[in-house]
């Protein structure tokens, strides 16, 4: 029985080895952190349980492909929320525009908004009814934006898509997220994503794998070419193939000591990259408990801001907020309160890192007056918002360095790149693989559970096994 050691528990790790486990190999998962899922996490904060990842997720439901992986690693069968509203967003004029999830209600909408613009109105519906990547092209300049006559309307659809889909993805991806929530099959777990993440860590163990917790793996064992351990405080450990679905710098940089060429990586992660892969942002999230029930607003909603939100010394200018409110989710908040996030990208890490580093009480105040600045924008947005507040924690990047050691605190790793895939391999080095964000340009959940699901095939295929999804016939 071939042996593979895995490093880190996130969604790549964790189907890499749950994969390989039900194919006839012995797994270990070596996890810096205390729980898995790596970036796909929740906590409690008192009476609250705040989500850092899943906004939407492909395959929540039959109608996807995904699905059935989802149900394959142990996460298919948790209860999903579908949304019929996806999210309201407040325009500049005071008017709003509601993206409804059923093609003929959204249709109505962009009609209601525009009826000037009925060709537009007829390609959001039959785009969203049967999607295909051919349908619309990559640039959103061109034709769907060409095709809006109102300013509004182009207003609308420009914080849609710059505010609601993943940075580097391009606007064919709006239509594939509502096509698939048309579908019912893009909406949220309830318990959040640590609930997510730990079902498909429980369906891994009972499969007999083993996953280590606060085992720091400081460097990958290489003899005559080929990777044959890790070791870390605990000591080494020896296997016969070595994954890391860990950081791509920390593997590159620490693990593997720059001792191999990887051209796209070695480039992209340097001090100063010059590769063709750009690094995504990292996140502030301001997290409140709400004691109030928020059931008749909407589960997201943004605002245009009158006064630009200046933070992070004023390295950040926000025109625009955003709120996710989970009054859907009984698990997450006591009966008549609500847990609510407001995500804030940024690129200013090293100001986190930095004011922790030199003065970690002024690391606190800067976190407290970030949430007082936001509380005091949502108040003025919707009337008598800092009342309800009773809860607050705000996780800064620098939180999300700690806890996941992700490079920046980037919570996407690569922005999606139109180029060739990045390899999970390395010259000169055998029965070594990288799976993850980290050669997926653009990233993600499902993605990630792919990749670990394809990196078992490649496994198999070269060990002689035939892989099994559900691993029956394997000795």
């Amino acid at each position: 029985m071939k042996k593979a050691l895995v490093v880190g528990a996130g969604i790549a790790g964790l189907s890499a080895a749950s994969y390989l486990q039900r194919n006839g190999f012995d797994t270990e998962i070596f996890e810096l952190h205390s729980s898995p899922g790596g970036l796909c996490t929740s906590w409690k904060r008192g009476d609250y349980t705040f989500d850092g990842c899943i906004h939407w997720l492909v395959g929540s439901g039959p109608s996807s492909s995904m699905h059935e992986i989802w149900k394959e690693l142990g996460a298919g069968d948790l209860s999903y929320v579908e949304w019929d509203v996806w999210t309201v967003i407040h325009l500049s004029d005071g008017d709003t525009f509601t993206v409804y999830t059923d093609p003929d209600r959204l249709e109505a909408e962009v009609l209601r908004l525009s009826p000037a613009d009925r060709a537009a109105a007829r390609l959001v519906k039959e785009s969203t009814c049967g999607w295909k990547p051919q349908d619309l092209p990559a640039e959103p300049e061109t034709n769907f934006f060409s095709l809006l006559k109102s300013a509004k309307l182009r207003e609308a659809f420009a914080v849609l898509y710059d505010y609601y889909v993943p940075k580097g993805l391009s606007t064919e991806a709006l239509f594939m997220i509502l096509s698939m929530m048309a579908r019912r099959s893009a909406g949220y777990p309830i318990g959040g994503s640590l609930a997510f993440a730990k079902a498909i860590e429980s369906k891994y163990l009972a499969l007999g794998g083993m996953v280590n917790y606060g085992f720091r793996v400081d460097r990958i064992l290489v003899e005559s070419g080929q990777a044959v351990g890790v070791r870390g405080a605990q000591g080494d450990v020896r296997g016969d193939y070595v994954i890391s679905a860990a950081d791509g710098h920390d593997t590159v940089r620490r693990m593997l000591g720059d001792r191999f060429a990887h051209p796209d990586l070695q480039a992209s992660l340097a001090e100063e990259p010059s590769g063709r892969l750009r690094r995504g942002p990292s996140v502030i999230l301001v997290c409140l408990g709400l004691a109030h029930d928020c059931s008749t607003l909407p589960f997201s909603q943004s605002f245009p801001l009158e006064r630009p939100l200046v933070l992070e010394s004023g390295a950040l200018t926000l025109t625009r907020l955003g709120i996710r409110l989970f009054s859907f989710d009984p698990t997450l908040a006591p009966p008549g309160k609500t847990a609510a996030v407001v995500h804030l990208d940024t690129r200013n890490d090293s100001h986190w890192t930095g004011l922790k580093e030199r003065d970690p009480a002024a690391y606190a105040a800067e976190k407290q007056a970030t949430a007082e600045r936001v509380i005091a924008a949502l108040d003025h947005l919707i009337p008598g918002f800092e009342g309800w507040v009773e809860t607050v924690d705000v996780a800064t990047p620098s939180t999300f360095i700690r806890c996941t050691n992700n490079w920046h605190g980037s919570y996407l790793g690569w922005l999606r790149s139109g180029s060739a895939p990045v390899r999970k391999t390395f010259e000169d080095l055998d029965n070594f693989y990288m799976v993850g964000q980290w050669v997926n340009p653009g990233g993600g959940l499902p993605v990630s559970a792919i990749d670990g699901r394809n990196l078992a095939t490649m496994l198999c295929k070269r060990e002689g096994l035939r892989f099994r999804p559900d691993g029956v016939g394997q000795n």
